[in-house]
């Protein structure tokens, strides 16, 4: 038997198994069941398909299947997807089929992360596809900066790096991602990088209005002074004052909202009707409902349909 469940790279030892396949296997799949040659690396089995002999075909395609999908970034992410590739086409036709359906819908965090997931293995099965890389760095890029992720905005915007970085590569003469890059370089507070990549786009653009625009926005930026505190850490410090009005603690979380709205950075270059309306509901919290309506009200310049804001005004 050669089931391993001390694999020291399982991530979910309760669920899964580990299989190391004999030198010179293959499985047979499809409807003309062609030979497929297996991997000499251990792979996941679910435990509830353990059994004391080998594993079938659909025990091994379920198996990598679910800890890929579950384990996305794990050792031996790339073997796994190849054999989904190559052996278990089905099941990459499932996660396309995820990643369309739920593009086209507006849905919350917890789904935008499924589907970069999907293309995440998707993208390990077919690496020198730049469609899927420029949709996982703008994916990554805007989930950083949704309100309700806030407190994983950093590791977003790392992955959207990653991504974009990998695309560059592949194409360096991509805009969208040069563009992006440059954006979250402005996050992270590294002017000089994003003023880098700012200029390779302008070197490249041949429309004179938007070469303009671009030109106007370097030299803003060439003008602001460096600041200790990045967007990011403001970003952050947003998420930690919604852990602790959460949590009951509003004195606190105001203080932190006041601290980011005093500084002006970021309800200038991100302003948001959600900042707003939390910074209403802290202070609200505190007693101060004077300064409660001020923030609702900010809230509605922002976004004068804000629904959660105008609710908050219909109750005051």
């Amino acid at each position: 038997m050669r089931f391993n469940p001390a694999f020291p790279e399982n991530q979910a030892p309760s669920r899964f198994v580990f299989w190391q396949p004999p030198a010179g296997s293959t499985v047979e799949t499809g409807a003309e069941q062609l030979p497929v040659a297996l991997p000499e690396y251990p792979l996941p089995i679910l435990r509830t398909d353990f059994t004391a002999g080998e594993p079938i075909a659909a025990q091994i395609g379920q198996g990598v299947y679910d800890y890929l999908r579950q384990f996305p970034d794990c050792a031996g992410n790339a073997i796994y997807a190849g054999l989904l590739r190559d052996a278990f086409p089905h099941y990459l036709a499932d996660l396309a089929a995820l990643a369309v359906m739920l593009d086209a819908k507006d849905v919350e965090p917890a789904y935008v992360l499924r589907k970069l997931t999907a293309l995440k293995i998707l993208r390990l099965a077919e690496p020198g596809n730049r469609g899927l890389l420029g949709q996982l760095c703008r994916g990554f890029f805007d989930l950083a900066l949704d309100f309700a992720e806030l407190a994983n905005c950093r590791s977003h915007l790392l992955e959207a790096m990653r991504f974009g970085q990998d695309l560059l590569r592949l194409d360096p003469g991509d805009r969208q991602a040069r563009g992006l890059l440059a954006e979250i370089d402005l996050l992270f507070g590294d002017t000089p990088a994003a003023l880098g990549k700012l200029q390779q786009l302008l070197q490249a653009l041949e429309d004179d209005e938007a070469a303009g625009r671009l030109r106007a926005r370097m030299t803003e930026l060439a003008r602001q002074e460096y600041v200790e505190v990045s967007l990011v850490d403001e970003l952050e410090s947003v998420a930690e004052a919604m852990r602790l009005h959460l949590a009951g603690d509003n004195r606190a979380a105001t203080a932190l909202l006041e601290q980011v709205e005093e500084q002006g950075r970021l309800p200038q270059i991100l302003p948001s009707a959600n900042f707003y309306c939390l910074l209403a509901y802290c202070r609200r919290g505190c007693g101060d409902c004077s300064g409660a309506a001020v923030a609702l009200h900010k809230a509605l310049e922002v976004e004068p349909d804000h629904a959660a804001a105008l609710a908050a005004l219909a109750d005051a």
